[in-house]
């Protein structure tokens, strides 16, 4: 499954199935009552655009899906 990523340095966006999920803590219910998936994301290969590897937290990445 390709996620979508946004470039933190050139805030570009990409797709990519080239990640793992790191500090996967499972879901848990926010402030409002939507559910959040607490964990990380990091890419198992560089950036296409600033070739460094990135970190991201799973609940800020865009939907897929939309």
């Amino acid at each position: 499954m390709k996620l979508v990523f946004v470039c933190p340095e050139d805030h570009k966006t990409f797709e990519t199935d080239d990640f793992e999920v790191i500090e996967d803590k499972g879901i848990k219910i926010g402030e409002s009552g939507d559910k959040i998936w607490d964990a990380k994301v990091q890419l198992t290969l560089d950036c296409p655009f600033c070739g460094k590897r990135h970190v991201f937290c799973a609940g800020e990445l865009p939907c897929p899906f939309t």
